[in-house]
């Protein structure tokens, strides 16, 4: 949305307030429901992995929010703000909390957070500075070169998890089938997938359609994963 293409289609703005209020409505059901609604009772998810999923759905809400109110309510006049200021959000907020939920997803240890927002913070002085400096250079291309090379790394570091995970279901719960490894996976690409849609769009009305259908599949998925994923015992 940097040229906000998308404030003067009506059908995108329903789709797009209406992905906003499906994460709204996930979140909810990931915190204040008891019951499985797809498996039934004999499935216990974990606590972590729904407060960390509800997190990151309060944040792809917030988001939503913010790149409407900060582009029509406030600064709307000043495109280069505006810009650097909801991608440092994003940065900020849905790249950890993703970060959150994939690391939750593996349940044989306890992998911290705490790293990966270390090396997230230079986004925020990145973007400071483009302020300051009214460059899109330090503002947008700096920031955005480092986050994939972050992602880069985060995603080789997570295979080398998987693998780790997958080990310890065979040693520990060889009768469980194993599809949470590889769709744990398949969730990282997906999410990358998003990113570079909706950070390289340059105010496509298209690839923002597109962005807002693929979000649609990962909070599904989300929820689906959160909910059929076994809660296992730890050593």
């Amino acid at each position: 949305m940097y040229e906000y293409r998308g404030l003067q289609d009506m059908f995108f703005m329903t789709l797009y307030g209406g992905v906003a209020f499906f994460a709204v409505l996930a979140c909810l059901y990931l915190l204040l429901r008891r019951g499985n609604a797809f498996v039934g009772e004999e499935i216990k998810s974990s606590r972590r992995l729904r407060r960390w999923t509800a997190a990151l759905l309060v944040a792809m809400a917030a988001s939503h929010v913010w790149w409407y109110v900060i582009g029509v309510y406030w600064l709307a006049d000043d495109w280069l703000v505006r810009t650097i200021t909801v991608i440092m959000f994003d940065h900020a907020t849905l790249v950890p909390l993703a970060m959150g939920v994939l690391l939750a997803l593996l349940q044989d240890s306890y992998r911290p957070l705490w790293p990966w927002l270390v090396v997230q913070s230079p986004v925020v002085v990145f973007a400071v500075e483009g302020i300051n400096r009214r460059d899109m250079f330090w503002g947008f291309e700096l920031p955005h070169y480092w986050q994939l090379a972050v992602l880069a790394v985060f995603i080789t570091y997570y295979i080398y998890a998987l693998w780790q995970y997958g080990r310890w279901l065979l040693d520990n719960y060889a009768d469980l089938e194993h599809k949470e490894v590889w769709q744990s996976l398949v969730f990282v690409i997906v999410l990358l997938a998003v990113y570079v849609i909706y950070t390289s769009n340059a105010g496509e009305l298209m690839r923002e359609y597109l962005s807002q259908v693929i979000s649609i599949v990962i909070i599904a998925f989300l929820v689906w994963r959160v909910e059929t994923l076994q809660e296992l015992e730890t050593d």
